[in-house]
């Protein structure tokens, strides 16, 4: 309900800005000078909102997605000594639970929960075990691996932890492959994107 009505305020707002003229020069007169609306006020407008629908909706579109597509997950506390021993430790762990390294997802974890970093492992499945030598190692404290249920919901599960736990050190969102399950959080964006550009078109 929260969600509902924050949405709704925002883009009010929007028309209220985008209709201003219209209604000062039919006799609507507001104190001030009339708002600036341009292709700068929808952008901002647009992740605003995207941002609300985010927040209403990330955290139960994971879990449930999790729950249905991930079959097995195991936590790894990090220890040993230096980035080289933690690396052989963490292999060693790693290989003993996940024989097969394809369809997994992982998630760094630091001090009080905070997520430090979300990626899934390659065909390969070297992924996690290199990320030791980045600059933002030394924070980790445990790490999750996710075992997945069908590689084509691989891409979709990693964006929507993304999405879901915000992690420090991811710069993109998930790359995604035709045949591969879109994210459905990513897809209604693009429905409030697509919508507001219809809505406030400019020339």
């Amino acid at each position: 309900m929260a969600f509902s009505k924050t949405f709704d305020r925002r883009l009010s707002q929007l028309f209220q800005q985008r209709t201003d003229w219209l209604r000062r020069k039919l006799g609507t007169r507001r104190p001030g000078k009339p708002p600036a609306f341009g292709r700068r006020k929808v952008d901002d407008g647009i992740y605003d909102l995207q941002q609300i629908a985010s927040d209403a909706f990330a955290k139960k579109l994971a879990k449930a997605q999790f729950t249905e597509h991930v079959h097995f997950q195991k936590n790894y506390h990090v220890r040993g000594y230096g980035r080289r021993g933690k690396r052989k430790k963490f292999e060693d762990w790693f290989y003993g639970y996940f024989p097969k390294t394809t369809g997994l997802i992982y998630a760094f974890w630091g001090k009080h929960g905070k997520c430090i970093y979300i990626g899934r492992t390659g065909a390969r499945g070297s992924r996690p075990s290199s990320h030791f030598e980045k600059y933002w190692f030394s924070r980790v404290r445990r790490i999750t691996i996710f075992e997945v249920n069908g590689r084509r919901h691989v891409p979709k599960l990693e964006c929507l932890a993304i999405h879901s736990y915000q992690p420090a050190y991811n710069r993109n969102k998930a790359a995604t492959k035709k045949w591969t399950k879109s994210c459905p959080l990513c897809d209604t964006h693009k429905h409030i994107e697509g919508e507001l550009r219809d809505i406030f078109r400019f020339r």
